[in-house]
């Protein structure tokens, strides 16, 4: 591919810095610093070709030529709507090309995007538009009728699902380009926050843009390129699927094919077709991947790098998983990885695979700490809360002082965050998620960890998928183990109680294992277990 690109041909990007690329094994991952907007690091981070591939949905290409020509195009629109520097505009869209021409036309003027999940509740979206106040919002088709009647000041623009346009967006006006030293609020994204409380996550250029250039140093500088396709199936509004599956998929030249609604049956058929070679996802996406007919041989053979977080993988599924990439011929293995909203998402990975519970090292530029109730370090091997220091930080929860003050503080001239997740870091500085801090349970005064009783359950053959929770009797603590899929025998309850004794302690043995057909989950496929406790206590109640 020529990479020396004449931009004559194409008056709209004139004017714009693009940068000679030298061959792939030079490239030079700080060509611009994370310190500008979204738009300009994403622009600017390596050259684009006007005719080089941006995305891809369905069989059609989009070139960058005609990608920026959009991003122009939905920025002089929202400017025609008067939206200026410091706004905040709503996307309520699902994966879609319009989505992203909006994310970064936002980035573009000034203006703040706010991620919102396009199925998201009318009171929670009421509530949300109430706290942030939008000029516009952008929804689609599907959701215009239901969240976009009664909104009162607000501009609305409709995104028709299934093909290009903006009904409701002006003809383009002029706009001065932002510039940026990155310090500016950039990204609202919804989050259930360290302690599980609905918060707004205030996310700055700098922050967003220093995630895929800590992924390019921790990893390495030619892991995506023009070369790679990438599988966008996580939504917009999530972190992981916004900030690597479309940021840092386009920053280097990487296109992200998108998938609006994640069908595995779909996913295969993109993977075998685009031959795609990289997939981030959540674990249940992964278990429907390999349940899903075709997901083997050549179609699968493609994949080099396939990144997991969001929930926690357990050791069978990255085990089937391997062993199916093994099968296929594939360069590829499972990397489970950590992140939160307040990081800009993942912010913890390993460029090789460690195995077991392991989630890897932080990110460079990322410090972490395991510390005690009261703050102190704790030696190596031990549990405790997980602190985060780096570029990656949120700059707060929109509007809440107070929960911000209690997740950032100052420690020796840094900002820490506090997680609210236990981990534990082997002598190498390698982490092992432990669980939520609010998921634990003190059984005689001891800890126990559920993803522990988890990830032993999931040792046995008979075990597919397990979730562990606390229950109360009398206000005694006491565990009760869900397992997903075909009811257990009397046999087989046995075992696995004794299997967890024995690998764990008899703290650890559960009073119920109980099976379920199917978890509940949340919007984003994670194990809902506030909603397993809920319906564990009302069965009981039935029962009594």
């Amino acid at each position: 591919m020529n990479k020396n690109f004449f931009l004559s041909s194409y008056p709209s990007l004139q004017g714009i810095c693009v940068l000679t690329t030298p061959a792939r094994e030079n490239y030079n991952i700080d060509m611009v610093g994370i310190n500008c907007t979204l738009y300009d690091f994403m622009r600017n981070n390596r050259a684009k070709s006007p005719d080089g591939t941006a995305f891809i949905r369905g069989m059609r290409k989009i070139s960058f030529g005609r990608f920026f020509k959009e991003i122009d195009r939905v920025a002089g629109g929202l400017a025609a709507l008067g939206v200026k520097k410091g706004d905040v505009v709503m996307l309520a869209l699902p994966t879609i090309g319009q989505g992203l021409a909006a994310f970064y036309a936002c980035s573009r003027i000034g203006a703040v995007a706010s991620m919102i999940h396009p199925l998201m509740a009318r009171g929670e979206f009421l509530q949300a538009v109430a706290e942030q106040h939008p000029k516009v919002v952008f929804l689609s088709d599907v959701n215009f009728l239901r969240l976009g009647r009664g909104l009162k000041g607000v501009k609305r623009v409709m995104c028709p699902f299934a093909a290009d346009g903006y009904v409701g967006l002006p003809l383009a006006g002029k706009f001065i380009p932002q510039q940026s030293d990155g310090t500016e609020p950039a990204v609202y994204m919804r989050s259930g926050g360290t302690s599980g409380k609905p918060k707004t996550v205030v996310l700055s250029s700098s922050a967003v843009n220093a995630l895929p250039s800590n992924l390019f140093k921790t990893l390495a500088d030619d892991t995506f390129d023009e070369t790679d396709r990438m599988l966008a199936a996580l939504p917009l509004f999530h972190g992981f699927g916004l900030l690597v599956g479309i940021h840092t998929a386009l920053s280097t030249n990487t296109p992200p094919v998108l998938l609006p609604v994640f069908k595995a049956k779909r996913a295969v058929k993109l993977i075998a077709r685009h031959r795609i070679t990289t997939v981030i996802a959540v674990p249940r996406m992964i278990f429907k991947l390999l349940h899903t007919k075709g997901f083997e041989g050549d179609n699968v053979s493609c994949l080099k790098n396939v990144y997991v977080g969001g929930d926690n993988v357990d050791a069978e599924l990255e085990k089937e998983f391997d062993a199916r990439m093994a099968q296929a011929g594939a360069p590829c293995r499972m990397s489970p990885g950590y992140g939160l909203t307040e990081t800009c998402s993942v912010c913890v990975l390993s460029p090789r695979k460690v195995g077991g519970a392991a989630v890897g090292k932080p990110l460079e530029n990322m410090k972490c700490r395991i510390v005690d109730e009261e703050g102190r370090d704790v030696p190596a091997g031990e549990a405790g809360e997980l602190l985060l220091s780096g570029n990656q930080m949120m700059s707060g929860y929109l509007g809440d002082e107070k929960a911000t003050a209690e997740v950032l503080f100052e420690r020796d001239g840094e900002t820490w965050l506090r997680t609210g997740d236990y981990f534990r870091q082997n002598a190498d500085g390698v982490l092992y998620f432990m669980g939520r801090k609010k998921r634990l349970i003190k059984i005689s005064g001891m800890n126990v960890f559920p993803s522990e009783i988890e990830n032993t359950a999931a040792e046995l053959p008979f075990v597919k998928a397990c979730a562990a929770i606390e229950v109360r009797e009398n206000g005694k603590p006491y565990i009760a183990v869900f397992v997903e899929g075909k009811p257990l025998s009397s046999e087989q309850v046995r075992a696995l109680k004794a299997h967890i004794v024995d690998r764990l302690s008899h703290w650890h043995e559960p009073k119920y294992v109980i099976s379920v057909e199917s978890f509940p989950r949340t919007n984003i496929g994670k194990t809902d277990y506030v909603r397993l406790a809920d319906e564990f206590e009302s069965n009981r109640k039935k029962s009594s």
